[in-house]
């Protein structure tokens, strides 16, 4: 009995370095498919929501998505939108102010490396800051309110400083006041389409060392009351998907981009037929393939899935799955391509499903968080 343990020395050994070794192998596949995620949300009563949250969560995940562990790692006022720098170093995170005394939100700069230490606060530059885009160190920060999408660049220590601004005209005849919702860079970074569900617009931009210069076409007119929320590009760069919070719609958009011009492709509903409830609908990502796009509504409270002709662009039916909540308001695909995660706001509660990359369709899991109103989930 006292001699088994140098017998299995040998046994050890050998696992030890297929563990060290063998790439790629089980063991490395399960570790990479374990991971964390950030969570942001609402943390006060603004009125049309009641945050509950505590601010920016850091949540653990295992290989099959099931959320293990959570932790605050920002006690920020109304985290509404957080994005993790490319290499990440760096947490970027919205303060999402709006309230009667409140002239601007702000856009926070943490080190995660330091303890999630605040490098740089800054104005967002109006109320509502609502959306992070990153470009190389180039930041583009879209207020719901005011009309202004803001410009930063990163330095090498992490400080962000202000180097542009884009104000919607105050001439400008719009359906309602602007409401940028979310600036959404093309793959190759330098052209920007900027969502304003106020105008029904899409702003075009090119962006370079931190300026925004008006495209050849400065805008994409959308049916009038869709209210463009979110975007999200092809691979390739040839088209954009624009999912219209107003009217329950997505559009798909053509970009030719040796003529420097965008149209409106096609248009297709996001609820079912015959649907006549209330909605509206809130995120929009395509699969990792690109082969499926998914759509949150908001109301009807699923997730709406399509396919993908490549060749074309356009878009066909194939599914709803209910969100197991209540207001969708963000959802994000795991990096393996095989779960998605739905920030249900209103029912404070993270639901997942796996993705099956073939036929396109999402299976709960079963999992059920609950965590406070939670609005954004980065990976």
């Amino acid at each position: 009995m006292k001699n088994r343990p140098l017998l299995l020395l040998p046994t050890l050994f050998l696992l030890a370095l297929c563990l060290e070794t063998c790439t790629p192998s089980i063991y490395s596949r399960l570790v990479a498919e374990s991971q964390s995620a950030y969570v942001g949300g609402y943390t006060r009563d603004e009125g049309w929501v009641n945050g509950k949250g505590k601010g920016v969560y850091r949540i653990e995940l295992d290989k099959k998505g099931r959320i293990t562990n959570q932790e605050v790692v920002a006690e920020l006022i109304n985290p509404s939108f957080v994005k993790e720098s490319a290499d990440g170093r760096y947490l970027l995170a919205t303060s999402e102010l709006s309230q009667p005394k409140e002239r601007t939100g702000f856009i926070h700069v943490l080190d995660v490396r330091d303890g999630y230490r605040e490098i740089s606060k800054l104005p967002s530059g109006a109320q509502a800051p609502c959306h992070i885009e990153l470009v190389g160190n180039q930041i583009l920060m879209s207020n719901y309110n005011g009309g202004v999408a803001s410009v930063y660049v990163q330095s090498p220590n992490g400080e962000i400083t202000l180097t542009d601004e884009f104000k919607v005209p105050a001439d400008f005849d719009a359906r309602d006041k602007p409401h940028l919702h979310s600036a959404n860079a093309s793959p190759w970074g330098s052209l920007i389409a900027i969502a304003d569900l106020g105008s029904d617009r899409i702003w075009l931009f090119t962006l370079a060392g931190g300026k925004l210069t008006p495209y050849a076409q400065p805008f994409v007119e959308l049916a009038a009351g869709a209210g463009p929320r979110h975007a999200t590009w092809s691979a390739d760069g040839r088209f954009l998907y624009v999912i219209n919070e107003l009217n329950s719609t997505i559009n798909v958009l053509s970009n030719d981009a040796a003529e420097k011009k965008m149209t409106v492709l096609q248009t297709i509903s996001t609820l079912p037929e015959g649907w006549e409830g209330k909605n509206s609908t809130a995120d929009i990502h395509l699969s990792r393939n690109g082969d499926f796009l998914y759509g949150s509504n908001r109301g009807h409270n699923s997730i709406v899935i399509y396919s993908v002709d490549k060749v074309t662009g356009e878009i066909t039916f194939v599914d709803h799955e209910s969100t197991r909540g209540k207001t969708p308001r963000n959802f994000a695909i795991a990096p393996t391509g095989r779960l998605l995660h739905v920030a249900n706001q209103d029912s404070g509660n993270i639901t997942t499903f796996t993705l099956n990359e073939k036929s396109g369709k999402l299976t709960f899991t079963g999992q059920d968080y609950q965590i406070g109103t939670p609005s954004c989930i980065e990976f």
